[in-house]
């Protein structure tokens, strides 16, 4: 390094230590292929704005994944296990390559991007997961394939694998102008089929349904009434689900008539229930049909991600009694700035490049000015 560039890091470094930097309201997000083949080496690209004079993307892979390279210097990436940590000085977008583990199933990459102040907010959007799949070796176009148990395959969702019952996929071309149907024709699942109307045509993507254990780890709470099932729908990847590409959404589910029977619930009580914007909403339901061992039924969802089926809880008149504070006691730990640490991710470890706000202004500057050379 030239004397005058020595010069100039040792000026920032004491501008760095000695004053302050505004909030800033960072943002990122990732794309990348919605499936790839075993094996295949793929590029995901991570926009990112307003993270100050430095900032730092973490970005935790999936087991199985093996980091390649990045369009990033050298010297602004650490690779440490399943996490790689990206130096970012002046970039609004960079990309890195990965490849993709032998073992096919849908998996999931979680992210943070850290300003200057070392603020913290996720890296967009929170369901975005990719399929690997056999390759030559796969099924047929557009049909489906499930799995049981724990989910397998490194998991789908953000939804900790452990509470998966039971999981199913199904893939289909979707095209702008067309009514697109996911079914899930092997019954892994509550969910029968998924159905909307394409704006947009979105190549060939794929729909997982999730049916879990008990209360999903991604909602705070369950609608009020007695659960049948509490399920998890994701449609394509990187937030392609939303009102600018589908619309007349469905859900067909089913429920089984020996469990209404047990409890005393009338067929037409039954309801779906979507978790959005931290809050759940009933859906408008109906019963399309039924055979001798289920009740089948159709909603109408705004989009997709947690779900409940519920019927309402029997009424009891309650006689006068003492106030009790029926509070559910809360574990979470207190955030002092909830706005900044909405829907971050858990589980952070501390990775070298970023350990103050001092030390990623003299590593962005540093490796700033070395790749001017």
């Amino acid at each position: 390094m030239k004397r005058h560039e020595l010069k100039f890091v040792v000026v920032l470094f004491l501008a760095l230590t000695l004053f302050t930097f505004p909030a800033s309201a960072g943002s990122a997000e990732r794309t990348f292929p919605s499936s790839v083949n075993s094996g295949e080496e793929f590029k995901v690209t991570v926009n990112v704005s307003d993270y100050g004079a430095a900032g730092q993307v973490l970005e935790k892979l999936p087991s199985g994944f093996t980091f390649v390279s990045s369009t990033l210097p050298k010297r602004a990436v650490t690779v440490n296990g399943s996490e790689v940590s990206f130096l970012l000085m002046t970039e609004k977008s960079f990309s890195y390559t990965l490849k993709a583990p032998a073992t096919t199933g849908t998996y999931k990459i979680v992210g943070i991007l850290r300003d200057i102040n070392k603020a913290e907010f996720s890296v967009l959007p929170a369901d975005c997961s990719i399929t690997v799949s056999g390759g030559s070796s796969g099924g047929s176009s557009g049909g489906s394939s499930g799995s049981s148990g724990g989910g397998g395959g490194g998991g789908g969702s953000a939804e900790p694998q452990s509470n998966v019952e039971s999981k199913e996929l199904s893939k289909k071309s979707v095209k702008s102008g067309e009514r697109v149907r996911f079914e899930f024709s092997q019954g892994a699942t509550c969910i029968r089929y998924v159905e909307f109307d394409a704006k947009k045509s979105m190549g060939k993507i794929t729909t997982i349904v999730e049916m879990l254990k008990g209360q999903s780890k991604l909602v705070s709470g369950l609608p009020e009434g007695t659960i049948y099932k509490n399920v998890n729908i994701w449609v394509g990847s990187g937030g392609i689900a939303n009102s600018n590409n589908i619309a007349n959404a469905v859900v067909g589910f089913r429920v089984e008539k020996s469990w209404l029977e047990t409890c005393g619930a009338d067929e037409t009580s039954v309801a779906l229930w979507n978790y959005n914007n931290k809050a759940w909403s009933k859906l408008e339901t109906a019963k399309v049909g039924e055979d001798s061992t289920y009740v089948f039924f159709e909603s109408k969802t705004p989009g997709f991600g947690s779900f409940s089926i519920v019927v309402p809880a029997e009424s009891v008149e309650l006689k006068p009694s003492k106030p009790v504070d029926t509070t559910t006691p809360s574990t979470e730990k207190v955030e002092t700035n909830p706005a900044t640490n909405e829907n971050k991710p858990s589980g952070w470890g501390s990775i070298p490049g970023f350990e103050s706000v001092v030390a990623a202004g003299i590593l962005g500057v540093v490796y700033g000015i070395l790749r001017r050379k």
